[in-house]
């Protein structure tokens, strides 16, 4: 706290008409009055809500979200999401109690325990398949071990096969019960989901939005490799005397349709035959129109290009590094919602079988530190520190002057650079001012103060 003193300022009143607080919560402020039953955005509810993907719904064609699959088969588009997950999975993890009471930090050590026996980083990755289609479930099956229940595996499974019922649990879609599905057990599966807005459990995934630029992309590469058959063998062109009969037009036909194996051909004496070369002008290639898609699709999974794709003119260092953050942003985003989903399901179970009441620990992703940013933060740190340390040297060398201890400390702290020392230090300062005197102490731009003026201005302001 700043030494300067400083007006006090008039407490605030309370308000007049204010209404003395309510007991007891109303029965609406306890329950969810937007919900599914009377969610006009959701087409009809039978006990099994709907995707509410637009993509999925218009272009799916009973294919549900397979669709989506066809997104990984893109060797851009599947590269990507891949990476996106692996940012993550990369990562050390480490389990944070919940609590500190020795009961909170055993649940912790148990949960490690469980994590570090099961293949976690495959189970993490599974479940971040969610990014792409809006969820995830994974199974566990559950072991008893002496006196502890522990998940023996956790099985991650199709998407296509669950539905959600109006409280979002999952349900069991079978060839028997399409239709709402069988019921689940509790504390059996675990949900992820990506992108949830409104009364949507299914969630909405990057699926939506890659679906077109990979649709793009695929219809792309089809004309560019008619284009580049058309240049490998050129049409060839018969030209017939009128007259000519059809059946020997055919032959002529079939006997073009070999020219782009055979060497020699023969045709009928009259019989005109040209190749009709593909040609084009202008800058615009389909390679462009290919590599349009592929940045879209980068933008659209990572938030950038510079770390996948270099431009004509060469990649920025800085800009690659600016890049880079962006993806670790994204992970740290990704994990952040894994964390959520475990500990409010997994860690949470294995608390309630084994250690009930004990505060839920918690399951984080760790950034890995950029040693280089972090070496040039402590080299600017110490670089401030040691001027901020001449410039105070300075002030009490300056402070020297003054005889008087009271004139000598107010001096010291008329300059803002001291406001951050307590009353002891600056006491410690007034008492060794003398001692700086005979120090060599370079002049500080920091201290513009001069000690003779002080005084006198202080001596001005008492007359």
């Amino acid at each position: 706290m700043s030494r300067r003193k400083h007006k006090s300022r008039p407490k605030a009143q309370p308000v007049a008409h204010a209404e003395a607080p309510r007991k007891n919560l109303p029965a609406e402020a306890r329950t969810l009055i937007a919900n599914v039953q009377n969610d006009i955005t959701i087409p009809y509810y039978s006990g099994l809500l709907q995707h509410a993907d637009d993509t999925l719904i218009q272009q799916g064609g009973g294919k549900g979200l397979a669709l989506y699959d066809e997104i990984e088969r893109d060797t851009h588009a599947g590269a990507m999401l891949e990476k996106r997950r692996n940012a993550l999975i990369s990562r050390v993890w480490e389990v944070e109690p919940g609590g500190d009471l020795p009961r909170d930090k055993r649940a912790a050590e148990l949960v490690e325990k469980c994590f570090k026996a099961l293949p976690f980083d495959q189970i993490c990755k599974g479940l971040l398949k969610a990014t792409l289609k809006g969820f995830a479930v994974g199974e566990v099956v559950w072991k008893r071990d002496g006196s502890e229940i522990l998940p023996a595996s956790i099985v991650i499974h199709d998407q296509r096969r669950f539905g959600f019922d109006r409280d979002w649990q999952p349900r069991l879609l079978t060839l028997s019960n399409m239709q709402p599905g069988e019921q689940l057990p509790e504390r059996k599966f675990v949900v992820h989901r990506f992108g949830v807005e409104g009364n949507n459990p299914y969630g909405l995934g990057l699926g939506s939005r890659l679906f077109w630029a990979v649709l793009f992309k695929r219809e792309g590469i089809a004309f560019w490799l008619h284009f580049l058959e058309k240049f490998a063998g050129p049409t060839v062109v018969g030209k017939t005397p009128y007259g000519m009969l059809t059946e020997e037009q055919n032959k002529l036909l079939n006997t073009l349709l070999s020219v782009r194996t055979a060497s020699a051909i023969t045709a009928p004496i009259g019989t005109e035959i040209e190749f009709l070369e593909a040609s084009r002008s202008g800058t615009v290639t389909y390679e462009e129109f290919v590599s349009y898609w592929d940045r879209q699709i980068s933008i659209c999974v990572t938030g950038e290009t510079l770390t996948t794709q270099v431009g004509a003119n060469g990649g920025n260092r800085a800009l690659g590094e600016v890049h880079q953050e962006q993806l670790d942003v994204l992970a740290d985003s990704d994990g952040d919602l894994l964390a959520d989903t475990l500990r409010s399901q997994l860690c949470q179970w294995i608390v309630d079988y084994n250690l009930p009441g004990a505060a839920v620990p918690s399951v984080w992703r760790i950034r890995p530190k950029n040693e280089q940013a972090e070496a040039g933060t402590r080299k600017t740190k110490a670089e401030a520190a040691k001027v901020l340390d001449d410039a105070i040297k300075q002030i009490v060398k300056q402070a020297g002057a003054f005889e008087d201890d009271e004139v000598a400390r107010e001096y010291i702290v008329s300059f803002d650079i001291t406001d951050a020392l307590s009353d002891k230090a600056i006491d410690a300062l007034v008492e060794a001012r003398h001692d700086f005197a005979g120090a060599d102490v370079e002049p500080d731009p920091f201290v513009t103060g001069d000690p003779a003026m002080f005084s006198a201005t202080r001596l001005k302001k008492k007359r």
